[in-house]
């Protein structure tokens, strides 16, 4: 990927993670003032994060189901081709999920840390740390996520990957 267009791509993740869930929370567009909470999620949103999570953990998609809004949609800010979207609809993004973990990358998952930067309003921010176990051993792919709510459950994703060239 060309420098400029790695750039870009940050900085449209940047944006849309502080710029677009700002301005989707109406208390925003009533003149109150949003603040960035560091390291935490609001207490309405961290336990269908943590909930969320954990299904997904143990590959659980029925349970990770119940977390997502039905027109859930997921965007690849990253890449050639990037930002583009990768999957939109809950029972489609199900359908994905289950085919990822019964393929040959998928099925080598072994887990994944998060560390939670923090979130505006309905957006939050965080780092995942996905693990394979490899032939050669295992690897941490890291991945900067920007999630929105929407009425309760997860609605946008977000997700930027370093390049692996630079």
């Amino acid at each position: 990927m060309k420098p400029s267009k790695q750039l870009a791509s940050i900085g449209l993740a940047l944006a849309c993670g502080m710029g677009i869930g700002a301005l989707s929370v109406g208390s925003f567009a009533q003149g109150n003032a949003l603040r960035w909470v560091n390291g935490t999620y609001p207490e309405a949103y961290e336990a269908s994060m943590d909930a969320s999570s954990a299904a997904f953990e143990r590959k659980d998609m029925e349970a990770t189901r119940s977390h997502m809004a039905e027109d859930f949609a997921t965007y690849e800010l990253h890449g050639p081709e990037s930002p583009k979207l990768l999957v939109k609809g809950r029972d489609k993004t199900i359908e994905v999920m289950n085919n990822f973990f019964a393929g040959d990358f998928g099925s080598s998952w072994d887990g994944a840390e998060v560390e939670k930067l923090g979130s505006i309003g309905n957006t939050m921010v965080q780092i995942e740390y996905d693990r394979y176990n490899m032939e050669g051993g295992q690897i941490t792919i890291p991945t900067f996520v920007i999630i929105q709510y929407k009425d309760g459950k997860r609605w946008r994703e977000w997700r930027l990957r370093p390049d692996p060239a630079t």
